[in-house]
């Protein structure tokens, strides 16, 4: 249980690192005409504080990392949400950095693919519960990572046209609720 606690605690921790060093670069890139050398030096140093802070809290995991093979990596990729976010994620920013002019076609894509598919193994799992709440986060953090990223990219990120991001964040509660029946459904069948 304290595991679970200590990788909870780090999402919020990485995803704010990851915010920090992409405003600093920003504005170390000058992209944001209002701040100065300084402001991009703190927004730094507090983006390395936040990832020390994670690495502190996701020590004994990343150990473990060392020892993984290839096929433990991927079926956690496959089996857990924060391994199918992540993995999202590396695909829709690799094709994001690639054509940054039509960058919100891969993002939505991967928005709803994770809405799919995170929902559908929450469905397939023993404990529900905890694979729909680890399917919230890394809900949230894909869809805060992707608009970082997009914002990163192009000065002013995805617009007007993030409107379409409406589709999976008004249909990820309703699938993980019919991922929850399912599941239910499953368990009374079984008994």
């Amino acid at each position: 249980m304290v595991i679970w606690l200590r990788r909870i605690a780090a999402a919020p921790l990485l995803l704010l690192a990851l915010i920090c060093v992409i405003g600093a670069v920003r504005i170390f890139a000058h992209d944001l005409p209002d701040q100065t050398f300084g402001s991009g030096i703190f927004a730094a140093v507090l983006g390395v504080g936040l990832g020390v802070g994670a690495y502190f809290l996701l020590r004994s995991d990343l150990l473990v990392l060392r020892v993984l093979t290839f096929a433990q990596l991927r079926d956690w990729a496959y089996a857990n949400p924060l391994g199918q976010a992540a993995a999202l994620y590396g695909v829709a920013a690799i094709i994001m950095v690639a054509s940054p002019e039509y960058q919100l076609a891969p993002a939505f894509l991967a928005m709803c693919v994770f809405s799919l598919v995170s929902c559908w193994t929450a469905a397939s799992k023993q404990r529900w519960w905890q694979h729909a709440a680890l399917a919230v986060l890394g809900f949230c953090v894909l869809l805060l990572g992707l608009a970082g990223t997009s914002e990163a990219l192009t000065p002013r990120g995805f617009g007007e046209g993030a409107m379409v991001f409406l589709l999976p964040m008004e249909g990820f509660p309703i699938l993980l609720v019919v991922s929850g029946i399912v599941r239910l459904v499953r368990g009374a069948r079984q008994q």
